[in-house]
């Protein structure tokens, strides 16, 4: 893409970067309460004990979320929780501090109803109705896993396991943009080492889906290429030594940048073909995307010079080679990169259906 090509770029999310950074939130809330939607280890870490201690009477409740998907039905609990606490108190902020599902809720979980309770923002998530009258509670968004990107991101993924066959449902709406997000690599200590892999691999999916993709612009891809070569260089690195800081910092900000990239494009091809694996195997996302990535980034390669300079600036070889170059890495992560090694056997029909779906068609290679 050549540099002078107009393109728009919005991002508000007002973004802190920095090991320790998240210890400066009780001062910046200064006489706000806070209502906190916090991951399951945040008790045996310690940091409720923290935060609780830090907030003192500002802290209008601790909502713990218990661990796994981010679905409509858990959503559901914790609102009959939460919204009667943000309707009193409508200044209140909604901290959220967790992974990607965690995140995810709370950009939902913002949005008080004035009328229809949760099931009036249920179907307008499922698109049969249209949203109701919102009032929607300042959002601070405090990832501990370096992968998501949802601190900077407008949209969610909500599963809806309330029919008989599950659904993913996407949060995109303007006001799903936090107002603040605290990316504090020291978080991400302690995250094991499947959940490091895995939302590393995550983030470094989101960088090469902002490069194969339709949206794509100058700062994107510088982004995107950063990000990319970023986690290339270090998750290994991180895996041999989790408890090194620098690694961990390099990762998380491998993932914030990919997050800024993608929050102008959108994913591609390689995550419309992820979900069906997460929901009907239940394979983590990360490792989803990641059988994806070589699929797509061989129908990608040698189709447009700005990809292939791109591709050949994370890799290190000719565009044509980078599948190869990919494969071999995630191999050395002992990642699974074929959708075989997930019992796939109808991986041509899977791709074909994909490139036409919201996602595929945003991929270089799809059909106009």
């Amino acid at each position: 893409m050549a540099a002078s090509q107009a393109f728009d770029w919005r991002m508000p999310v007002a973004l802190r970067f920095g090991s320790g950074c998240s210890g400066t939130l009780a001062d910046e809330l200064g006489q706000s309460r806070a209502l906190v939607l916090a991951f399951e280890p945040a008790g045996p870490l310690g940091l409720r004990a923290a935060w609780t201690a830090g907030l003192g009477a500002r802290l209008l409740d601790w909502v713990t979320v218990p661990e796994g998907l981010s679905t409509l039905a858990l959503a559901r609990q914790l609102s009959a929780r939460t919204w009667p606490l943000l309707t009193a108190q409508p200044g209140a902020v909604l901290l959220a501090l967790g992974g990607g599902s965690v995140l995810d809720l709370a950009k939902l979980l913002r949005s008080v109803p004035a009328e229809g309770g949760f099931e009036a923002v249920a179907a307008a998530l499922r698109g049969t109705a249209p949203w109701p009258p919102l009032h929607h509670a300042p959002l601070w968004l405090v990832p501990t896993t370096a992968g998501t990107g949802s601190e900077v991101t407008r949209w969610a993924t909500l599963w809806d396991t309330d029919g008989p066959v599950a659904v993913k449902r996407s949060f995109d709406e303007p006001w799903g943009f936090a107002e603040r997000a605290f990316v504090d690599p020291v978080l991400t200590l302690s995250a094991p080492a499947a959940l490091t892999r895995d939302t590393a691999l995550d983030s470094f999916a989101h960088a090469l889906e902002a490069l194969w993709n339709r949206h794509a612009n100058p700062v994107s891809d510088a982004l995107a290429v950063q990000a990319a070569r970023r986690v290339r260089a270090h998750l290994a690195g991180v895996l041999e030594a989790p408890s090194q800081l620098p690694g961990r910092e390099q990762l998380a900000l491998a993932a914030l940048e990919a997050g800024l990239a993608f929050a102008q494009t959108r994913t591609a091809l390689a995550h419309a073909l992820s979900y069906a694996l997460t929901l009907e195997q239940g394979v983590p996302h990360g490792l989803a995307v990641a059988a994806w990535l070589p699929t797509a980034c061989r129908l990608a390669a040698g189709r447009d010079a700005r990809v292939d300079a791109a591709l050949e600036a994370v890799f290190g070889v000719k565009a044509l080679a980078a599948p190869a170059a990919l494969q071999q890495w995630l191999q050395g992560l002992g990642v699974p990169c074929d959708p075989a090694d997930h019992g796939v056997s109808d991986a041509e029909a899977r791709v074909h259906a994909a490139l036409a779906s919201a996602r595929g068609r945003n991929f270089i290679g799809a059909p106009a």
